[in-house]
C-alpha cells in the first residue's frame, strides 16, 4: 500500500512538469528518496525554522497588546480601544486569509520565495509604521503590510511539519509554535522598554531588524520533502464537501474569533482596575510565558487521542475561565487567570492546524486545505476582538464595563464546541463514539 502520508505518485513526466523552478530546489538528500519522517536532524531542523516563522508570523498578534495600549494611550488618545483594535485584527485578517494563495504556492513548491517575500512585506510595513502617527496610515502599515506579510509565512510551519512527522506530528507542530508565545513575551517586554527609552519609531525599527535576522535563518534551514510540489494542486471548494472538515473549519473560526480576546484587553482591564502600569504590561507576558506550555502539553496528548477529542475539554475550560474573568478583580487573581487561560488557549490556538493536515486524505491537496480552513477562520480573526471591543460598557464600573468583552469571547466559542461537537458525529457517526479524531 502507498504510504498515505505523502502525496500521490506520479509518473516521471508528471514529475519533471511539477518541479519547482531552479532557485527554488532546497538542499536534498541523494538518490531521490525523501528524508526520514519523525526523526534525524534535518527533520528537527524544521521545528527550528517553524518556531522561528511562527514567531514572526501568529507571535505578532500575541505581541499587540503592547501596541493597543501605547496607542490608546500615547499615541492616539482620541480613539477608542474598539477602533484602535481594528488595526491588530486587520493585520489577524490579513495573515489568516493569505494562507489560502500561499498554501497553493506551497503545494507547487515555492518554499523560499514565499520566506523571502514574506519578510520584505514584514519589514516595510514596520518600517513605513514608524514614520506614522495617525490611525489610517498605522492601519494600512501595521494591519494590512504586515499582515500580508505574515499570511506568506504564516502556513509555512504547520504544512512543512506535517511532511516530516507522523507520529510526532501534534508534538512537532506544538514546539515549534512556542515561537508565537515567545514573541508575546520577549516582543510585548522588548517593545514596552523601547518605547521608554528610544521612542516609538526607532523602536519598531528595532523590531524590524529582529525580524529580518531571524526570519534569514529560517530562509537557510526549511525544507521540502522531494516528493512535495505538485502542480496538480487548485483551489477549489470541493473540499468542503468532505463534511467533518467543513464542520471543523467553522469551529476553526469560531475559535480565531474569540481565543485572542484576553491577550487584547487583559492591559487595559488591569489599568481600569487600578494596577500599576508595570503589572498591567506584565499580566500579557505572564500569559503568553502559560501559553508556551499549553502548545506543546496538549499537542503531545492529542497525538494519541486526536486533536478533536483534545480539543473539546480544553475549549470548554476556556469558556469557563472566560466567564470568571469579571471576578478577577485584584492582582493577584488577574496573575491567576492570566496563568490558566494563557496554558488553556494554547492548544485551542495550534491543535486545529495539524488537525486539519489529520482529516485531509493525503498531503497532495494539504496546502489547499490548510489555506481555505485559514481563509474561512480570517473572518474571525477580523470582526472577534472589534466585536468584542464594541460590547464594552461605558459609564459604569470597570467590572461591569468588562464583563460583555469576555462573555462575548465566550459566547463564540461555545458555537465553537457545538461544531467540535458535530465534527466527532460526521467523522465517527456519533458524538459520543469512542475513537481518535
Amino acid at each position: 500500500m502507498p504510504n498515505e502520508t505523502q502525496p500521490l505518485l506520479r509518473s516521471r513526466t508528471d514529475e519533471r512538469r511539477s518541479q519547482p523552478p531552479a532557485h527554488e530546489i532546497t538542499s536534498r538528500p541523494q538518490n531521490n528518496e525523501d528524508y526520514p519522517v519523525d526523526h534525524g536532524y534535518v527533520a528537527w531542523i524544521q521545528v527550528l525554522g517553524g518556531f522561528i516563522l511562527f514567531m514572526n508570523s501568529w507571535g505578532l498578534p500575541n505581541a499587540f497588546g503592547v501596541f493597543q495600549t501605547y496607542y490608546v494611550d500615547t499615541l492616539m488618545p482620541e480613539q477608542d480601544a474598539s477602533t484602535i483594535a481594528w488595526i491588530g485584527s486587520v493585520q489577524l485578517f490579513f495573515t489568516t486569509i493569505g494562507c489560502l494563495p500561499n498554501g497553493v504556492l506551497l503545494d507547487r513548491g515555492y518554499l523560499k520565495s514565499l520566506i523571502a517575500a514574506g519578510t520584505i512585506l514584514e519589514v516595510l510595513g514596520l518600517i513605513l509604521t514608524s514614520f506614522f502617527k495617525g490611525f489610517w496610515p498605522i492601519l494600512f502599515a501595521q494591519g494590512v503590510c504586515m499582515g500580508i506579510g505574515s499570511g506568506f509565512l504564516a502556513l509555512i510551519p504547520v504544512a512543512i511539519l506535517a511532511m516530516f512527522f507522523e507520529k510526532k506530528r501534534m508534538l512537532a507542530t506544538g514546539l515549534a509554535s512556542t515561537g508565537a508565545s515567545v514573541a508575546g513575551i520577549a516582543y510585548t517586554l522588548a517593545m514596552r522598554s523601547l518605547f521608554v527609552s528610544v521612542g516609538f519609531s526607532w523602536a519598531v525599527r528595532i523590531l524590524a531588524l529582529v525580524i529580518l535576522a531571524t526570519n534569514v535563518v529560517a530562509f537557510l534551514v526549511m525544507r521540502l520533502q522531494l516528493q512535495y510540489g505538485s502542480k496538480g494542486s487548485k483551489f477549489g471548494f470541493h473540499h468542503f464537501k468532505d463534511l467533518p472538515y467543513t464542520a471543523f473549519v467553522c469551529a476553526f473560526t469560531l475559535f480565531v474569533a474569540s481565543s485572542f480576546v484576553p491577550f487584547f484587553f487583559i492591559q487595559e482591564y488591569a489599568l481600569n482596575l487600578g494596577v500599576s502600569t508595570d503589572m498591567a504590561f506584565n499580566l500579557l507576558s505572564i500569559m503568553n510565558a502559560a501559553n508556551i506550555f499549553g502548545r506543546f502539553v496538549p499537542n503531545y496528548i492529542a497525538d494519541r487521542y486526536g486533536g478533536v477529542n483534545t480539543l473539546l475539554p480544553l475549549s470548554i475550560a476556556c469558556i469557563i475561565t472566560l466567564c470568571m474573568l469579571p471576578l478577577a478583580q485584584t492582582l493577584p487573581s488577574l496573575i491567576a487567570i492570566s496563568i490558566v487561560y494563557g496554558f488553556l488557549s494554547g492548544g485551542v490556538i495550534i491543535i486545529p492546524g495539524p488537525t486539519i493536515t489529520d482529516l485531509s486524505p493525503s498531503n497532495a491537496d494539504m496546502g489547499v486545505r490548510l489555506g481555505l480552513a485559514y481563509l474561512v477562520a480570517a473572518f474571525g480573526g477580523l470582526i472577534g476582538n472589534p466585536l468584542a471591543g464594541a460590547v464594552k460598557g461605558v459609564g459604569g464600573d470597570t467590572v461591569q464595563n468588562f464583563r460583555g468583552v469576555w462573555w462575548c469571547g465566550a459566547a463564540v466559542m461555545s458555537l465553537g464546541v457545538v461544531a467540535l461537537v458535530a465534527t466527532r458525529w460526521l467523522k465517527l457517526g456519533s458524538a459520543f463514539a469512542v475513537g481518535r479524531v
